[in-house]
């Protein structure tokens, strides 16, 4: 079984921005943002319908950043 180490406070939360070379943070799962019961839903189901296509294939998981500085939302799986 996979295990995300953002998910799990043992990753990386910080990255640079392509845009400013700023820093992005990590704001969750993207899952974690359809709803308000979307946070307790089975990871199994959630990775089906995260935006990328190989996630539940690879045991990827989905995490949405954000730039401090310019504001630039990125998407990258972990």
């Amino acid at each position: 079984m996979h295990e995300c180490g953002l998910c799990n406070g043992w990753g990386e939360t910080e990255r640079s921005c392509p845009r400013c070379e700023g820093t992005m943070k990590d704001q969750g799962r993207v899952t974690d943002f359809f709803d308000e019961y979307s946070p307790y839903l089975d990871l199994t189901c959630t990775d089906l319908v995260d935006g990328d296509v190989d996630s539940s294939v690879q045991n990827e998981c989905v995490h949405l950043f954000v730039c401090g500085s310019c504001g630039l939302q990125d998407i990258q799986t972990t």
